[in-house]
C-alpha cells in the first residue's frame, strides 16, 4: 500500500531494499488508469518476478537464475553488472509484458508504416541501410500503461 508521504517518482523509494528476500514496487501509468504491482522474490540463487495489473487482475511471472544475468564482480558498475541482456529482455517480454497485454504484443498486431510496406512491393529496390551496430531506441508510447518507471523498467537501454 502507498505510504502517506508517497509521491510519483521514477526513483526507487527509500527503503525498497530493506527486505532482502522480497522486493515490492508499484508502477502507475501517467494518467493513473493502470497500476502494476511487481514482487521480486529471491529463492536461493533464483529470482521470481511476479507482476499483477491491478485493474484487470491479470498476473504474469518469470523465474530467472540470477547468475545467468548478473556479473557479481561488477556490482558497483551499472554498465558491466548485466550480462546476456538480450536473452533477459526476451524472457521478460515473453513472460511478463506479452501476457499482460503490453506494448510488445500490441506492436506485433499493428501494421508497419506505409513507407516500410512500399519497399516490399518492388523486389529490385533495396531498403535504406542503417550502419552496423546502431538502432533506434525502443521506447514505449506515453499512452501505454507500461510506459511508467522510465529507466528502472529498461536498465539496459
Amino acid at each position: 500500500q502507498p505510504g502517506p508521504d508517497e509521491r510519483k517518482s521514477e526513483l526507487l523509494p527509500v527503503g525498497w531494499e530493506a527486505n532482502k528476500e522480497v522486493y515490492t514496487l508499484r508502477y502507475k501509468s501517467t494518467d493513473d488508469a493502470h497500476e502494476l504491482l511487481l514482487k521480486a522474490i529471491m529463492v536461493e540463487d533464483s529470482m521470481i518476478l511476479n507482476v499483477m495489473d491491478r485493474s484487470s487482475q491479470k498476473v504474469a511471472d518469470v523465474t530467472l537464475a540470477v547468475a545467468d544475468y548478473i556479473n557479481p564482480e561488477h556490482l558497483d558498475d551499472f554498465h558491466k553488472v548485466y550480462k546476456n541482456t538480450e536473452e533477459l529482455r526476451t524472457r521478460i517480454a515473453s513472460g511478463i509484458i506479452a501476457p499482460l497485454g503490453g506494448p510488445a504484443e500490441k506492436a506485433e498486431k499493428q501494421p508497419e508504416s506505409k513507407r516500410d510496406e512500399h519497399w516490399g512491393e518492388n523486389p529490385l529496390r533495396l531498403p535504406p541501410r542503417q550502419p552496423m551496430g546502431t538502432r533506434a531506441p525502443s521506447r514505449p508510447s506515453s499512452s501505454s500503461p507500461f510506459a511508467v518507471g522510465g529507466e528502472d523498467l529498461d536498465p539496459f537501454g
